[in-house]
């Protein structure tokens, strides 16, 4: 079976194992390790992502399965499980920046916004620095999350 849990620090060297293995940067995880979370099954994970939280906005980043385990609705309920985390303290707007998986994270109720809308307290992150030129970014409304039928599942 597989857990949803909050990352704990000695999943450290593994979460930046598999965001190597999948291609993604691993800067700045481990001053955000708090809001990281991982789907494991027994004692092997298998994914992680996270949140990099600015009061009521959010960032979602590096959500990353391992390869062999991918289209398995691992990432789709790591996804789920990061904004009911964002929620539970107090998120209501969570930003991501994507070069490839727009179509993914759309299923969620995020939809591609400009730059602009970027909340300025989120222009602190690494994930602005790096990303903002070269990615898409994209936002949800939390409670659009919570109202929409199609997310409940």
């Amino acid at each position: 079976m597989i857990v949803f849990r909050k990352a704990r620090p000695k999943d450290f060297e593994t979460l930046k194992n598999i965001l190597e293995t999948v291609g993604l940067g691993t800067g700045g995880i481990d001053e955000h390790l708090d809001n990281f979370m991982v789907a494991e099954e027994g004692d092997t994970i298998l994914a992680t992502g996270g949140l990099e939280i600015y009061g009521d906005a959010a960032i979602i980043r590096s959500v990353a399965v391992l390869p062999e385990f991918q289209h398995q609705g691992i990432g789709d309920g790591l996804v789920r499980a990061l904004i009911n985390y964002g929620d539970r303290r107090g998120v209501s707007r969570i930003y991501l920046f994507t070069r490839g998986a727009a179509g993914f994270f759309e299923k969620f109720g995020f939809k591609a916004v400009e730059l602009k809308d970027l909340d300025e307290k989120c222009k602190k992150s690494l994930q602005f620095n790096i990303c903002s030129c070269s990615a898409v970014l994209m936002r949800l409304e939390v409670k659009n999350f919570f109202n929409n039928t199609g997310c409940r599942s």
